[in-house]
């Protein structure tokens, strides 16, 4: 009798076996095949907004890596922080009286004190990323090269300026950025002429009147610290937007299977 009973239930357990590994691997392929379903139906953008901020995470950790080290912002042409505007002139008139040491100077404490904040960004990208609302992930996904840096820059770069200024103060003050610009500043608009070294400072002054570079002089309430800011920003989301072309054009060096999936055409 027992033996009848296990020849009558056997072909029941084996098609319960079955029914559960075609279960496993029904919702194994539903997990894992995201390409496949994108060419029917599409990305679900949940899905399209992991792999998005893989991405830009990876971007963050690429350019903090690059440009927190010394010299990331001096010795890199594409992202080094000139002068501001208003002091192009000043600075030209001061290299042509002896000043160029001045001018160097300021342009190396403000690259220095980029270099030193961006490690202490890396939280707040992070975080802001995190945050994001990726209401239109798909539309990033099948956009340009750097969309979803261009996304994320548009929807936080005011957010970030406001969290990264006290750092950039911070490190402004370390590098010394206040006493280089002043003294570009005080070189540049001194009229003295009581010694030599006072005659170029006076002669600076007067040529920058003479062509009319005299507006341009600096304001004592000029803010070099939200310059510095807001290009330590747009250095660092050119480097972002750099790692995502570069992850869109080979997705597999990501070593993410959603960043694989989400930019394999």
């Amino acid at each position: 009798m027992f033996k009848k009973t296990l020849i009558v239930l056997a072909p029941l357990v084996l098609c319960a076996s079955w029914q559960n590994t075609l279960g496993t691997i029904v919702d194994s392929t539903t997990q894992t095949t995201p390409k496949e379903s994108s060419k029917q139906t599409g990305i679900t953008q949940d899905y399209a907004s992991k792999g998005l901020k893989e991405t830009l995470g990876l971007g963050v950790n690429q350019a903090v890596s690059l440009l927190g080290k010394e010299g990331g912002f001096l010795n890199n042409k594409s992202v080094k922080i000139p002068l501001p505007s208003s002091m192009q002139t000043v600075a030209s008139v001061a290299e042509k009286v002896g000043g160029k040491a001045y001018v160097d100077d300021l342009v190396q404490t403000m690259n220095t004190a980029a270099s030193k904040a961006v490690p202490k960004t890396a939280s707040i990208l992070s975080d802001t990323i995190s945050r994001m609302s990726m209401e239109d992930a798909k539309s990033i996904i099948n956009g340009k090269d750097t969309a979803a840096t261009t996304y994320f820059q548009e929807k936080s770069s005011k957010q970030l300026l406001t969290a990264i200024m006290p750092i950039i103060k911070e490190s402004s003050k370390e590098s010394k950025v206040m006493s280089s610009y002043q003294s570009l500043s005080s070189f540049a608009k001194s009229n003295q002429t009581s010694s030599s070294n006072n005659q170029l400072l006076g002669q600076a002054s007067s040529i920058a009147k003479s062509i009319g570079a005299d507006s341009y002089l600096p304001s004592n309430d000029e803010d070099i610290e939200e310059y510095i800011a807001r290009k330590t920003l747009d250095g660092l989301f050119y480097m972002i937007g750099e790692k995502e072309k570069a992850l869109r054009s080979n997705p597999l060096s990501s070593g993410s299977k959603t960043i694989q999936d989400i930019f394999s055409k």
